[in-house]
């Protein structure tokens, strides 16, 4: 009896044991995910401070291009700051080979200059961290 009440308070004592670990866990992960999003909004809001900037020109003393400039700005260091998380643009070429893990097909296309199945217009530029596709390039595919 003194071994079977011995096991079961070893078992209860495990069980509880695991219970936290498992309690730990779940918090150490939420508190890993917060702190990655924090940082990553720390990196970008520099960012939203040139668009702000750029978007608060007075249109009478800013030329188009001087505007232009500031959105360009913005949006080289935000790529940048996207680069250095890992992220990579997705940029296919012109006759490149359709890669349906990395490309959307949003039409076909006829085309003389550019092989079937192969990309003839890009749409948009897609972005891919590691392996990972995050979004697709949209692409137009020669028939």
């Amino acid at each position: 009896r003194a071994e079977r009440d011995e096991a079961v308070a070893a078992r209860q004592r495990a069980m509880a044991d695991f219970s936290n670990f498992q309690r730990r866990s779940a918090e150490n992960e939420t508190r890993a995910r917060s702190q990655g999003i924090a940082e990553v909004v720390r990196n970008l809001v520099p960012v939203l401070d040139q668009f702000d900037m750029a978007a608060s020109q007075d249109p009478d003393s800013v030329t188009t291009d001087q505007l232009v400039e500031g959105f360009q700005i913005a949006g080289n260091e935000l790529l940048k700051i996207l680069t250095d998380q890992g992220v990579e643009r997705l940029s296919p070429e012109i006759g490149d080979v359709f890669d349906p893990m990395k490309h959307e097909a949003m039409l076909r296309q006829e085309s003389d200059e550019v092989e079937t199945d192969h990309i003839v217009m890009v749409m948009q530029a897609g972005y891919t961290i590691g392996d990972q596709v995050i979004r697709p390039a949209k692409v137009a595919v020669a028939s």
